[in-house]
């Protein structure tokens, strides 16, 4: 995912006063020695031509700034001082009271520095903040509205061709005609493997995708740079044909005509039979809902993991002792962990456990899959508890998480059980 540094500015200057080319160096909090940066092409035309410096007075160290390399050589990507970003202008306590309420709490529109380059050694690396203080030079050259457009696109080409490398789309055969995964043969069973291949397949498109909409959900045109930047060529075919059609006028055979709305001239003497039709199509609804409902009985290890679950928020619902960790860190805690990976596995289960025939056929290797996956997020989970339960700070919970590892351990040799179940009845998965 993308280097986000906007915290752990000290300070940085930009130098694009060479078209084509742009130098900088960017200090870092508890780093000596600033990051150098060496990038080919040009901001955009607020900033082309000009040197910018700029100042963060609070400072603070993040999590990742140690694994950025100290010289910075690749490409630019969207480098502007005219950013608009939404403020919220409410005090902490007025906005958890508009959360509360459901309202939007107050807020107002400010220009934001805006930083991006893709760097051989690091990828996409991202600066953005309203708050720095800023100084921009006078402009040695003047760069045209065309130029402008033409850069922005090659910022849009840097992007796609950014998440392309995390998609890792698989190379397409003659006759592969699925987008973005594989196509199944209708006469042989998907493997484990195979599902693994396309579950991971999923994760990098939904991680690419949230890195695209982060960046463009509040652009004007944000359906097409999505779609385009993702790689989604037949979705801009398809937005372009739509574009298209709604400017033509519709044609004859599609005007809707009064007989369109007429009814049935249905024989008056049946008339009285209809109540009769309609009682037996309700009562065969009725039998395919029954039907359905037993399908979707929940199975015994979806109901352990819910269970589990449910007795977790419901323990540590007002659990506030993370709170004040920096978003960053507080998806990484021993609680978080064990919180979320074990909320993981009961949405899974719930998933892919959902009905009779998960253990037969083409859905034997989508389960042994997701399985696979429930028992490294159970892992994960474990390892969480044990933390917790080796910490002092816990100390008057930890009869609690012991309960829960006991409850967990359960849960992790079901699924190791049903696994083991379902590949005896389907060899060769």
């Amino acid at each position: 995912m993308a280097f986000r540094l906007d915290q752990a500015i000290v300070r940085g200057e930009l130098d694009n006063t060479e078209q084509g080319h742009l130098r900088g160096r960017i200090w870092l909090e508890g780093r000596a020695e600033p990051l150098t940066l060496d990038l080919e092409g040009d901001a955009w035309r607020d900033v082309a031509g000009a040197r910018i410096s700029f100042t963060n007075h609070e400072p603070r160290r993040q999590k990742n700034q140690g694994d950025l390399k100290p010289a910075q050589h690749g490409i630019v990507g969207d480098i502007t001082v005219s950013k608009k970003v939404k403020q919220i202008t409410a005090s902490d306590e007025a906005w958890q009271r508009c959360m509360e309420d459901g309202k939007q709490p107050p807020y107002e529109w400010r220009n934001s520095l805006y930083i991006e380059w893709f760097s051989e050694e690091n990828g996409r690396v991202v600066i953005e903040s309203a708050d720095f203080e800023l100084q921009i030079t006078e402009f040695t050259w003047q760069m045209d509205e065309a130029e402008e457009q033409a850069q922005q696109f090659a910022n849009l080409n840097a992007m796609r061709n950014w998440l392309a490398t995390i998609i890792q789309r698989p190379e397409k055969k003659d006759d592969d005609d699925d987008e973005d995964g594989f196509e199944e043969d209708e006469d042989l069973p998907v493997s484990e493997a195979e599902w693994e291949e396309s579950l991971k397949l999923s994760d990098r498109l939904t991680d690419a995708h949230m890195e695209a909409m982060d960046k463009y959900a509040e652009d004007d045109d944000d359906e097409t740079k999505v779609a385009f930047v993702m790689g989604w060529d037949h979705m801009l075919d398809m937005m372009a044909q739509a574009q298209e059609n709604s400017g033509k006028p519709q044609t004859a055979d599609k005007i809707p005509s009064m007989e369109d709305f007429e009814e049935d001239d249905d024989d008056p003497e049946d008339a009285g039979e209809e109540w009769k039709e309609d009682a037996e199509d309700e009562s065969d609804d009725d039998d395919a809902f029954a039907d359905y409902m037993e399908e979707r009985r929940s199975h015994p290890l979806q109901k352990s993991a819910h269970k589990l679950v449910t007795r977790i928020l419901r323990d540590l619902r007002d659990e506030d002792r993370d709170e004040g960790i920096e978003d960053e860190d507080a998806r990484n805690t021993p609680l978080s962990r064990f919180i979320s990976n074990t909320m993981s596995i009961s949405g899974k289960l719930a998933g892919a456990l959902s009905t009779r025939r998960f253990a037969e056929g083409s859905d034997a290797g989508y389960t042994l899959a997701i399985l696979k996956r429930c028992l490294n997020w159970s892992n994960e989970a474990l390892s969480g508890l044990n933390d917790l339960l080796a910490d002092a700070m816990w100390e008057d919970r930890h009869t609690l998480f012991s309960e829960y590892k006991r409850e967990l351990h359960v849960v992790r040799d079901g699924i190791t059980d049903l696994r083991q179940e379902i590949r005896l009845k389907n060899p060769g998965l």
